[in-house]
């Protein structure tokens, strides 16, 4: 009887081994808050709002694509996934065409991009451009600016006490907004935080050229970096560290910028990248802070960029 027992025992101890192992794991979590204080409404995606904190070391801030703004994206869960014991946050730049196409009501909340075409062979302004720092529509807003406002938040110690690191990350779009932002962005932090940049297949880089126009080059850029020198612009590029990275096979058109000077820099977003990677070689100091990162095997696909181990200790390591 003994012996029958812990067979028993050991049977169903197996069975439930299967079971619990054949469990559909849980998906992670994503909430949508507005920024307080803040005017028209922006908002957020977290698992928990700014004002409840965090304890750990690590927050990702992961910047949308083209076709987010305003529902939990891909990006976003594909992040948390593997960023594990980072707090991610993800803030919304909606434009007309998502909200349109996405079913979403116009509440009076910031938009940006609507003289931007669904040509792609024809450029909007840079004055309400969010992947450059252009204001929402009708307002003075930068996209840039809620970047500042949430690096402030996120150096209080009271809410972050043990906080060390804030990586700014995007892909597509998200990677043009975290180049230009190295470029002209404030960056401020708390002295014992480090920042670091990751600027994924973006479909154009920031050259600076200043008689190209922004967000290509350096002329006439919106009210954010208007005023910024281009010394400053080239300082912050030598000085900021940053990841630059590209899908080996990213050699698509699929919602690629086909503008004048988009096509100045290369036929896909693989050629641009490698064209971009031989410019800032020719700089030392830029050099000196600038990583670039081929995903072999990759094309324009986030969640498999945000899963490899070199991106993942970039942001998460030392």
């Amino acid at each position: 009887m003994k012996l029958f027992a812990i067979i028993r025992t050991g049977i169903i101890a197996s069975l439930l081994a299967i079971v619990v192992g054949c469990a559909p794991k849980s998906e992670p979590v994503g909430n949508i808050y507005r920024f307080e204080g803040v005017e028209p409404a922006v908002y957020y995606t977290a698992v928990s709002p700014l004002n409840e904190g965090f304890d750990g070391e690590t927050v990702a801030i992961v910047i949308q694509g083209w076709h987010g703004g305003v529902k939990v994206h891909k990006g976003y869960i594909a992040m948390q996934s593997t960023l594990k014991d980072a707090y991610v946050v993800s803030p919304m730049f909606p434009r007309a065409e998502s909200m349109q196409r996405n079913g979403v009501e116009f509440d009076g909340r910031a938009i940006w991009n609507n003289s931007w075409p669904l040509d792609l062979t024809i450029p909007g302004t840079a004055d309400d451009d969010w992947r450059g720092g252009g204001d929402a529509e009708g307002t003075e807003l930068s996209s840039y600016e809620i970047i500042d406002l949430l690096l402030a938040k996120l150096s209080d110690k009271t809410l972050f006490p043990n906080l060390r690191k804030v990586a700014l990350i995007g892909f597509s779009a998200g990677g043009q907004f975290v180049g230009r932002y190295v470029a002209v962005g404030k960056g401020e932090v708390a002295p014992h935080i480090e920042m670091r940049y990751v600027a994924l297949a973006p479909s154009t880089f920031l050259i600076p050229e200043p008689n190209d126009s922004w967000h290509y080059g350096l002329k006439g850029r919106p009210r954010y970096s208007r005023n910024i020198s281009e010394e400053q612009i080239m300082e912050n590029l030598r000085s900021r560290r940053c990841l630059h990275g590209c899908g080996l096979l990213d050699t698509l058109e699929k919602d690629l910028d086909m503008t004048p000077l988009a096509m100045k820099q290369g036929r896909n977003r693989y050629v641009r990248f490698e064209n971009f990677k031989e410019l800032v070689s020719k700089d030392p100091r830029w050099s000196e802070v600038t990583t670039f990162h081929t995903f072999e095997d990759i094309g324009h696909q986030a969640q498999k960029a945000y899963e490899d181990p070199f991106f993942v200790e970039y942001v998460m390591g030392k």
